[in-house]
């Protein structure tokens, strides 16, 4: 009887009971920075509001920078054209808007920042989310694999933060082919791995960024057949690589570590493990956790933490390849998950970041699956 040998059977990850640490529901802390207000209030005013005031003069420049060309223009909301809701998460509100004066057309997230009240901390807790995601937005569009950042400015209460447009999401492009009834296009998943993959390193390697928050809705696509991560709302920065805080995120693409409360941090792994279920979701067109969204939250915890590893096979129709990629992301343990410098060592990374042409492979792709259904792209 012919056997596989050990250099190409499918990597399953381990299950030691002993390294997952004890369930605990209460998982999610409310701890938030001190607002930095560096002017004295004047009497009688509340700190608030200056803290509003600070960060507007700060963070609201109202100037947009657009590369290739390089342009850059002074502007308000008053110049630009709504073109509508292309999507909605738990921070903001995104439409696509054309700056009139340069005829170019931008994804614009709108979060509301002010309020006739202030009765409670919520203005001064969404003040400081949106002050981190400006910061972390510009900090991230340095790496090539993330959507441009072009710039912020205020309009009638809400920030406007004006960034590049992309097609469509890998979210709505894996929906498309459930519907068409076919296997998900391997090398596009190959390349959609590569660039998350790179995307995530360059974040943690040039600016100390850990994005917490990688699923298929936030991983775009454009019809150029370029592939880039975007949404850094819950972005944190890292300390000695170990991220602080352990209360924002996705919970169905949350790491087992970050749904326990027995550890006090996590690190870039946490991310890896986000990769991979992303990965396994696309692979198969759907959540790989059977009824998650109808469960409790101490249910999706369990399953997550203590259910079965949801793992790629070879009923799945792909290579040993991926299968040992996806699947070494999702190692329940984290002290033998793989880092991002351990996967760009596989046979995975370096088949897919040296595939010819791979801006085409996603371009063919996506004009194909936009045929069938063009209402889910820009």
């Amino acid at each position: 009887m012919k056997t596989r040998s050990k250099k190409n059977r499918p990597f399953v990850p381990s299950r030691r009971p002993e390294a997952i640490p004890p369930l605990s529901i209460n998982t999610i802390s409310t701890q938030l920075p001190t607002p930095d207000v560096t002017t004295p209030p004047a009497p009688n005013v509340d700190a608030r509001v200056i803290t509003h005031m600070k960060f507007v003069e700060l963070f609201m420049s109202g100037k947009l920078l657009f590369e290739a060309p390089e342009e850059e223009y002074k502007f308000t909301g008053d110049d630009l054209q709504d073109l509508g809701e292309i999507g909605r998460g738990r921070f903001g509100v995104v439409n696509k808007m054309m700056h009139v004066p340069s005829n170019r057309v931008m994804a614009v997230k709108k979060v509301r920042i002010t309020t006739t009240t202030f009765d409670d901390n919520e203005d001064m807790r969404l003040i400081r989310q949106l002050k981190n995601e400006v910061e972390t937005i510009k900090d991230a569009a340095t790496c090539e694999e993330v959507v441009a950042f072009y710039g912020v400015t205020f309009c009638q209460g809400d920030c406007y933060i004006c960034m590049e447009l992309m097609s469509t999401s890998l979210e709505k492009v894996y929906k498309i082919v459930r519907k068409m009834g076919e296997k998900f296009n391997e090398d596009v998943l190959g390349i959609v791995g590569v660039v998350v993959l790179n995307a995530l390193n360059c974040l943690k390697k040039l600016k100390g960024i850990m994005h917490r928050d990688v699923k298929p809705s936030n991983i775009l696509l454009s019809l150029d057949g370029a592939v880039k991560l975007c949404d850094f709302g819950i972005s944190g920065y890292l300390e000695n690589s170990i991220a602080k805080t352990k209360d924002v995120g996705c919970r169905p693409y949350m790491a087992p570590e970050r749904l326990t409360g027995s550890l006090e941090t996590y690190d870039i792994r946490a991310d890896v493990w986000s990769l991979g279920i992303t990965m396994i979701e696309v692979a198969r067109t759907r959540f790989p956790y059977k009824d998650f969204e109808e469960q409790s939250v101490f249910a999706q915890i369990k399953q997550v933490v203590y259910g079965d590893p949801q793992i790629l096979t070879a009923v799945d129709g792909f290579s040993t390849k991926t299968i040992n990629f996806v699947n070494e992301c999702l190692t329940k343990e984290v002290t033998d998950r793989p880092t991002f410098e351990m996967l760009m060592k596989s046979p995975f990374y370096t088949h897919y970041s040296a595939l010819p042409n791979r801006e085409t492979i996603v371009k063919l792709y996506l004009e194909k699956l936009q045929k069938f259904d063009p209402r889910d792209f820009c």
